[in-house]
């Protein structure tokens, strides 16, 4: 788990009890389930509608990364790697790059090199892997864009919860004791599209968006590397490009760590 997703509602919770500290204290006053319903039902609503039943399973599988993220290769580790597969197709040849196949744990890496292996030239190696990552790209862009539009549709949501509270508190002059139960349902309405939509969806999108791109820089940069691969380029020359796609600090590490090895 990284430690700004467990940081994140502390600190919600701190600023909460400092600033507004009735919320932490009583927050059965906050709570309505018929306004929480009527937003609720919208976010679903939008996200259902939205798109197709398939992306539906995509989505709660993208929830769980932000909370436990996939277990993948770092972009210091997959330059060691390609590095060291440069240098054996170098000195042994592509059919050395077989037995290493079996041992590449990333599918798309092992998916390239089996290209290299299996002697395609080098513009279908390409195409082929420019492919495999626009596909993920977009999936990931239609998992964002649901939470984006959820995003707006919430705060949409609360407004109709507050319509549906005034016209309660139209149809019950009469009967004063009601007026506060219409108004709680409009007001808190708002409260609920406004939280879920600045606070819930709005940072899982950008979360999402963050975490497809440094998985499609990384994909960009294996790509990178198998196609050096396939044109028998040095292995310090396969190096010294990789490294282009890290921080200073990342090259650093990486050129400690070659050194040690």
């Amino acid at each position: 788990m990284e430690w700004n997703v467990l940081l994140a509602p502390i600190m919600l919770l701190l600023i909460l009890f400092i600033g507004v500290p009735e919320i932490i204290r009583s927050p059965q006053e906050y709570l309505h389930v018929p306004a929480l319903m009527i937003v609720l039902g919208g976010c679903v609503f939008a996200m259902l509608f939205g798109t197709k039943f398939k992306n539906t399973r995509n989505l709660l599988k993208a929830y769980s990364f932000i909370v436990f993220p996939q277990k993948r290769m770092t972009p210091v580790n997959a330059i060691k790697i390609i590095v060291e597969l440069s240098r054996i197709s170098l000195t042994q040849g592509k059919a050395a790059l077989i037995p290493e196949i079996e041992r590449i744990k990333d599918p798309f890496l092992q998916y390239g090199i089996s290209l290299v292996v299996e002697k395609f030239q080098e513009p279908f190696i390409r195409a082929a892997l420019y492919n495999s990552i626009e596909e993920m790209q977009e999936r990931h862009m239609t998992i964002v864009a649901i939470n984006r539009n959820t995003a707006v549709v919430a705060p949409i949501a609360g407004m109709v919860g507050t319509i549906v509270g005034l016209i309660q508190v139209l149809r019950n002059m009469a009967d004063p004791s009601q007026l506060g139960k219409a108004m709680a349902l409009g007001l808190i309405a708002t409260f609920y599209g406004g939280f879920l939509s600045g606070m819930v969806f709005t940072p899982i999108a950008q979360k999402l968006k963050i975490m497809s791109d440094e998985e499609v820089v990384l994909k960009r940069m294996m790509a990178e590397g198998i196609l050096f691969i396939s044109k028998g380029e040095v292995p310090i020359k396969v190096e010294k490009y990789l490294l282009s796609y890290l921080h200073m600090g990342d090259v650093n590490k990486a050129a400690l760590s070659n050194q040690a090895v």
